[in-house]
């Protein structure tokens, strides 16, 4: 069963206080798929970060002096310098692709193997701290999420003081949450039993979608040093290689040859990186959406809803009629208007399902997101027993719009053995197929034909009372 998110805000009910301050909303029992940026962290405006970067490279270039002084793997240097690359991962920051909320940190094996490259690289010449920056380049099993906990890890200090300040900007405190557990001042996450720990948004960037994804290419494509002295080297041949060859090719003909080590080094350091938008991340922009309905009182009727057992069809129109009313009336289509036009019909199919959970639970009425019981997956399915309601949702700039009405939803309908069909249509700015799939309706009907029913919804901007 999917755990419905909790978000920093709502644990303290702070409503909009936290984005208000830049202070990224994080859901505290579970990660987002978020991960900090160096290069964010390079120019961030936040005062408790602002030497972060330094604090970075000076613990990398610690490192760097005890692997030159050592003479083997394994004298005392050597060992020094493994003892301080040791990343458990902090989990209260609530960034990366943890769903247990344990992060694997970098772990004894792939530690040493880190510093054992990082030794074979410094003999070679090359000693800028930043070599431990772009270790995921080179070494197997690092990829963002892994060095977002590293960084975490080393800037804990920072993280911990910029926690400390929102906490006392906003009050949190053991006075005003008495049943909250709080040490040095800052809370404990119950759902982890670890700190609850704030990151500024400005130094988050995006993980890769596929976790197991090396995001090596895109990192070299952005990188004009790296790209060229990799296109020098290699050529077409490049493409022909899977991950685990790229990462050993760069690690022995680029990382281990000083000169074009440097090269890189020097590209990366000029390199800057735009701020990133966490509504880009689908999954949280629908669970902050939600979260923004329910603040809204669309569910505040529950509390003395009639507890009657009602059929799946008039079910699935009740929660229709709540997500219509909290779009039209209550600025929610101010949120799908903000989703990117790429994943806003995915975002209004999830807006939909989760609002829809809320009903269906108090009235003992099963409803499933993408059941795929045989023609593909449906978008919802309303249920109690054999009693079954579909409901397929497009948007107005979905060109399958009237495919999915004629054809797609009784392929469906006919799968589940039913009958009860709802095509929920979202206005998003397309007059003339919101006028075409009206008039196309109603000839049905007139027709003495049997489509499913049309039910539209107007996410498009709307007029504020005082305009109309």
């Amino acid at each position: 069963m999917k755990v419905e998110p909790v978000f920093i805000s709502d644990f303290f009910e702070l409503d909009d206080r936290l984005e208000e301050l830049g202070v990224f909303d994080s859901i505290i029992n579970k990660d987002s798929h978020f991960f900090i940026n160096l290069l964010r962290l390079k120019k961030s405006d936040t005062p408790e970060f602002s030497n972060a970067y330094e604090r970075v490279n000076s613990f990398f270039s610690n490192i760097i002096i005890l692997l030159s002084a050592s003479k083997d793997k394994g004298d005392r240097f050597y060992r020094e310098a493994l003892k301080k690359f040791s990343f458990s991962g902090l989990n209260g920051v609530n960034l990366g692709f943890s769903e247990t909320g344990v992060d694997a940190g970098f772990g004894k094996v792939l530690s040493e193997k880190v510093i054992s490259d990082a030794f074979d690289i410094v003999k070679q010449g090359s000693t800028q701290p930043e070599i431990f920056q772009l270790v995921g380049l080179f070494e197997e099993n690092v990829a963002a999420d892994r060095l977002s906990d590293m960084i975490a890890t080393i800037i804990k200090p920072d993280i911990e003081a910029y926690t400390r300040r929102i906490n006392q900007a906003l009050q949190i405190d053991q006075s005003h949450y008495p049943d909250v557990e709080f040490i040095n001042e800052i809370a404990i996450n119950p759902f982890k039993n670890c700190e609850l720990l704030y990151l500024p948004t400005e130094v988050l960037h995006e993980l890769p979608i596929a976790r197991c994804w090396d995001d090596i290419d895109r990192v070299i494509s952005e990188n004009k040093k790296i790209r060229d002295e990799v296109n020098e080297a290699v050529g077409l041949e490049w493409r022909k290689m899977c991950s685990a060859e790229k990462k050993n090719y760069l690690k022995q003909h680029i990382f281990m040859d000083a000169e074009r080590c440097a090269k890189i080094i020097e590209g990366y350091r000029e390199e800057e990186i735009a701020p990133y938008c966490v509504d880009n991340d689908l999954e949280y922009f629908v669970a902050d959406a939600f979260k923004r309905m329910k603040r809204s009182g669309a569910f505040n009727f529950l509390e003395h809803a009639d507890k009657r057992e009602i059929g799946s069809y008039d079910a699935a129109l009740k929660v229709l009629d709540i997500f219509k009313d909290w779009v039209e009336h209550n600025k929610g289509w101010d949120e799908i208007q903000s989703a990117s036009t790429q994943r806003r019909e995915k975002a209004v199919q999830r807006m939909l399902h989760l609002s829809g959970k809320y009903y269906c639970e108090s009235n003992n009425i099963d409803m499933s997101f993408e059941a795929n019981e045989g023609p593909g997956p449906v978008d919802l399915k309303v249920s109690r027993g054999n009693d079954k309601t579909v409901v397929e949702i497009k948007l107005s700039s979905n060109n399958d719009y009237l495919h999915g009405f004629e054809e797609q939803i009784e392929s469906y309908a006919q799968a589940e053995g039913t009958n009860n069909r709802i095509f929920v249509y979202v206005m998003v700015g397309n007059p003339g197929r919101d006028k075409k799939i009206k008039e196309h309706y109603q000839k049905m009907l007139d027709e003495g034909k049997n489509p499913p029913y049309l039910y539209m919804i107007d996410s498009e901007k709307q007029t504020s009372a005082s305009n109309v």
